[in-house]
């Protein structure tokens, strides 16, 4: 669903800095009044400009304002684009121009003219920026926009024309993880509110379209006429993520991981947290049969854990110190300093545990919801680490993040999935999976025909009084 892209009140939430609005920043400490005036010129210009003409004709203008000053005197130059470049502050520059870009690509996307993203990014590519200029302002502009040009806020800008039209480069394995680089945009305060609201936008897009896309998959795959065939499989783990998919749906009623995280909390709910921190372990184990893998995760948290906030253990557990704590967790599990895969991830994912592992971190977000997008930007990290490696050396990595893939969409209930055994053998957890058939349903769709079925029939008119 798209989102207001100028304001969306439903933008601000835990992490969203006070007062963040679309419309209008407040003006950073130490930035001069002059500059932010300029600044602000531009934004309003720009919004009014991609609301009242076509975009073909708001990409035009953005090319006069940035780019063709090259073909003008420099008394020519946007009066709002002379004083940034005359306050000589590159930074602000950079910032500038990035959230102009996702002003015309968040007001696109709404429009659902998400193709001109491309055209957009084809004028930074078009345009001679490194020629010599004698006049000193346009010599500033020309190696400001090459400077960004080779920035990661430009490689951010290709991600969302990848996403809306295709790659405009040849990619790699990593490519597929877009939406947890999203989030890493998302989550940064420092970025614009433009930026961040497109990161949000299409982060929530791609993950819905997956959701979508493995619930049509997993339920006609497995049909006679191979209805399948219809339906790509999202994944890359082949006909194996119909095994996968069965065995978490296996685990349900009183052995299902929501019913054990249910109980967890009920449980530890006004006890002190080293009472809390010593029966997470605990938790976090329950069912796991491999006990290589348990006494691995226990050697490597329970002292953790024991140290964690230790100044808080005779405190009653509430919801910061829960956050807290499982983000920490999530930290041990995934990266420790958000860069290289940590010590006890290289360990289990080398004793082939990728399903535990995210069983693990599935167990963490039913207890902490709100440790979500910070699992998602520690999962963007480990993508970005292992990057560098070519895909036939990362394939239990790559096995690990499908694996987080299916299993958080399972879980995120907006879509029902269902396990029919078809014979009449009592459920065994070690049974053939090949007896099993998955159904699934949009929870949505299915919300709505259940109201449409319980409207009145229409009556006849009667007369009035």
């Amino acid at each position: 669903m798209y989102i207001a892209m100028v304001v969306d009140r439903r933008f601000r939430d835990s992490e969203s800095e006070r007062g963040d609005r679309l419309e209008s920043s407040v003006e950073p400490l130490g930035r001069p009044m002059a500059l932010h005036a300029a600044q602000q010129q531009i934004y309003s210009d720009l919004l009014a400009m991609v609301k009242s003409r076509t975009p073909v004709e708001a990409l035009a203008e953005f090319e006069a304002l940035f780019f063709s000053p090259g073909q003008m005197p420099e008394r020519d130059l946007s009066p709002a684009l002379h004083q940034i470049l005359l306050a000589g502050d590159q930074a602000e520059f950079c910032n500038t121009l990035k959230r102009a870009c996702y002003i015309l690509i968040n007001n696109w996307d709404l429009a659902r003219q998400g193709h001109m993203i491309q055209a957009l990014l084809s004028l930074f590519q078009q345009h001679t920026l490194s020629g010599y200029s004698a006049i000193p302002g346009l010599q500033r502009l020309h190696q400001w926009l090459g400077d960004f040009i080779a920035s990661l806020d430009f490689e951010a800008l290709k991600l969302f024309a990848h996403q809306r039209i295709g790659p405009t480069q040849p990619g790699g394995w990593s490519d597929r993880y877009v939406a947890y680089h999203l989030v890493t945009q998302y989550i940064d305060k420092k970025n614009s509110p433009e930026q961040r609201a497109a990161a949000r936008t299409l982060s929530k897009r791609l993950k819905t379209q997956f959701r979508y896309d493995l619930a049509m998959y997993t339920a006609f795959e497995q049909q006679p006429s191979r209805l399948g065939n219809r339906y790509s499989n999202p994944t890359v783990l082949g006909d194996s993520v119909l095994r996968l998919v069965k065995t978490i749906l296996l685990r349900q009623g009183r052995f299902s991981h929501r019913h054990v995280a249910r109980l967890f909390l009920q449980q530890t709910d006004n006890t002190p947290y080293a009472s809390y921190k010593a029966n997470l372990v605990d938790y976090l184990c329950f069912a796991i049969s491999q006990s290589e893998f348990v006494n691995a995760v226990e050697k490597h948290l329970s002292e953790k854990l024991r140290r964690l906030y230790a100044k808080h253990d005779d405190r009653v557990i509430n919801s910061s110190l829960t956050l807290r704590t499982c983000n920490r967790i999530i930290d041990a599990l995934t990266t420790e300093d958000e860069s290289a895969p940590s010590n006890l991830f290289v360990l289990l994912l080398a004793q082939g545990n990728s399903m535990n592992i995210a069983v693990l971190l599935l167990k963490i977000l039913l207890i902490s919801p709100k440790s979500q997008l910070y699992l998602e930007a520690r999962l963007a990290n480990l993508v970005d680490y292992y990057k560098q490696f070519m895909e036939v050396e990362c394939r239990s990595v790559i096995q690990f993040l499908e694996i987080c893939a299916v299993t958080f969409a399972i879980y995120n209930q907006s879509v029902e999935y269902n396990l029919v055994k078809l014979t009449d053998a009592p459920v065994d957890l070690d049974a053939d999976l090949e007896e099993f058939r998955i159904f699934s349903r949009i929870v949505k769709a299915a919300q709505k025909r259940a109201q449409d079925s319980w409207k009145p029939k229409s009556q006849p008119n009667k007369v009035s009084d």
